[in-house]
């Protein structure tokens, strides 16, 4: 699986809801961890500017010692965010993930 690097120099990113861990199998609950032992969470991400109306919110995997704290409406950056194409049982699509999910600080005026 290809990762393609994410731009993001130009934008700005806000939370669309709570972090979720990456659940492996419903019935015992199992989350799903990377090549490093880490568990792998899920964010809802707002880009902004966005001008695509129809999907505007992104959700973004990335690996976690402890369970994330990251508010709802706060502005994070999506360190090393990556797009990569998934195909799995006759479904496709886009998704995305970063290396950590940090909370932006505001820039000096």
């Amino acid at each position: 699986m290809r990762n393609i690097p994410v731009d993001i120099t130009s934008l700005a990113f806000i939370v669309a809801g709570e972090p979720e861990p990456k659940i492996v199998d419903r019935a015992t609950g199992e989350v799903k961890r990377d090549a490093e032992g880490r568990e792998l969470y899920t964010i809802p991400l707002l880009p902004k500017p966005n001008d695509d109306r129809r999907n505007p919110v992104i959700v973004v995997t990335f690996p976690s010692v402890t369970f994330p704290q990251i508010p709802e409406g706060v502005q994070v950056r999506p360190v090393g965010l990556a797009a990569f194409f998934w195909s799995m049982n006759g479904r496709s699509g886009l998704g995305f993930r970063a290396e950590t999910i940090t909370v932006a600080t505001p820039k000096a005026a």
